[in-house]
């Protein structure tokens, strides 16, 4: 085989791409994904039903949040990646220029208040009473710094980073290449809401899923989507623990 041959050869070799998982092989991740979430949700709840009054539930709240994303990210190394020789560069865990992490943090803000607004028109079109049991499983015994503390790393570090390695990794880059860019966001954006578990809060989470994905596409990174979306739960927690501080009866908690 001659050098000409060789390199026409070589240029015809494929480099992986998210297009080589198959549709069912993307379901069933997802679906291990979920049974992953349910079940640690489940194990919450059980725990915060029989934990005393006046125990002490944060620690077990974010080893159990690290068990359950430690677990997504184990399921997409295993169920796609290491099947398919992909690496977490093909998810968009790239680096992007230093002003997209910037305009990132500065969008918190906006999107908190944009969001807000998605959900205040819901609750007040929906007939029934808005009930958030997350509410209860973030702050059970009220305003606590170490509860706070431990809070904001478990939903303000930890939870943004599989979860937008799921939704905007894997979920946005294999529809996109699939069905096309608005396509893409709409169906990743609307499973994100959905999965949450909150029936209510899927408009508003929705919303937030369409601009994690927007500053993806923006920015060509993941990195910008985890910061935005790790600003916005740390204001969501922030807020929580704030009027919690104050004596605050919160809507939606059981």
């Amino acid at each position: 085989m001659n050098k000409h041959t060789t390199s026409q050869a070589s240029s015809t070799i494929r480099a992986p791409s998210l297009t080589d998982i198959p549709l069912s092989q993307l379901v069933l991740a997802f679906i291990v994904f979920l049974i992953a979430i349910r079940g640690i949700a489940y194990f919450l709840s059980a725990f915060f039903s029989t934990a005393e009054n006046g125990a002490s539930v944060s620690f077990p709240l974010i080893l159990l949040v690290f068990i359950q994303n430690l677990l997504i990210l184990i399921i997409i190394r295993y169920f796609l990646l290491k099947k398919y020789n992909l690496n977490w560069q093909n998810l968009g865990l790239v680096p992007t220029t230093t002003s997209w992490y910037y305009r990132a943090a500065l969008l918190t803000l906006p999107l908190v208040v944009i969001v807000g607004i998605v959900n205040s028109t819901v609750t007040q079109l929906i007939s029934t009473d808005f009930v958030n049991p997350q509410l209860e499983m973030l702050a059970p015994q009220g305003f606590k710094w170490d509860a706070y503390i431990l809070t904001m790393i478990a939903t303000g570090i930890i939870a943004p980073f599989a979860e937008e390695i799921v939704f905007r990794g894997v979920i946005l880059g294999w529809l996109d290449k699939k069905l096309g860019k608005y396509l893409a966001i709409l169906i990743s954006s609307f499973l994100f809401g959905s999965t949450h578990g909150i029936p209510a809060l899927i408009p508003a989470l929705t919303v937030a899923g369409i601009a994690f994905s927007v500053i993806v596409y923006k920015s060509q990174s993941l990195w910008p989507a985890i910061i935005l979306h790790s600003g916005f739960n740390m204001f969501m927690t922030t807020a929580l623990y704030y009027a919690l501080s104050q004596g605050v009866s919160l809507p939606g908690a059981n």
